[in-house]
């Protein structure tokens, strides 16, 4: 098991890790690799990048922002919760994701990235890479 280490910058943030992620999977073997986040306020997604797909992670933040509004009357802040619509957030997402890999990278197609999705920022994060 390898463990990538992240800082992010904003409470709602997708961090393009596509780059992170091959290259802490450099010289290794094996068909599947699967990426486990350890945390309850954070997710993973695949999503679209690169040329003429620049702004697709901002719409996807500022759309987490409008399907989950902060402002909204939620029950478990009655738990001492100070995040609560971050759970939501990330339930929207995933906590891992499989890829295969091919000749030791990530097998992705041409426009997708992955990204690590902070819904309770800035903070420093993890990201468990198992391959298989």
């Amino acid at each position: 098991m390898k463990e990538l280490s992240l800082r992010t910058e904003a409470r709602t943030q997708l961090l393009d890790i596509t780059a992170e992620v091959n290259a802490a999977l450099a010289g290794a073997e094996g068909a599947l690799v699967t990426l486990f986040v350890p945390h309850t306020t954070a997710g993973v997604v695949l999503q679209a990048s690169g040329p003429n797909a620049t702004k697709v992670a901002g719409d996807v933040e500022r759309a987490l922002e409008q399907i989950v509004d902060e402002g909204w009357s939620w029950e478990h802040t009655s738990e001492g919760d100070r995040n609560p619509w971050a759970h939501v957030r990330s339930a929207l997402t995933a906590s891992s994701l499989s890829i295969p890999l091919v000749d030791g990278k990530l097998g992705l197609g041409d426009l997708q990235a992955v990204f690590f999705c902070e819904f309770d920022g800035p903070r420093d994060r993890r990201l468990l890479l198992t391959v298989t």
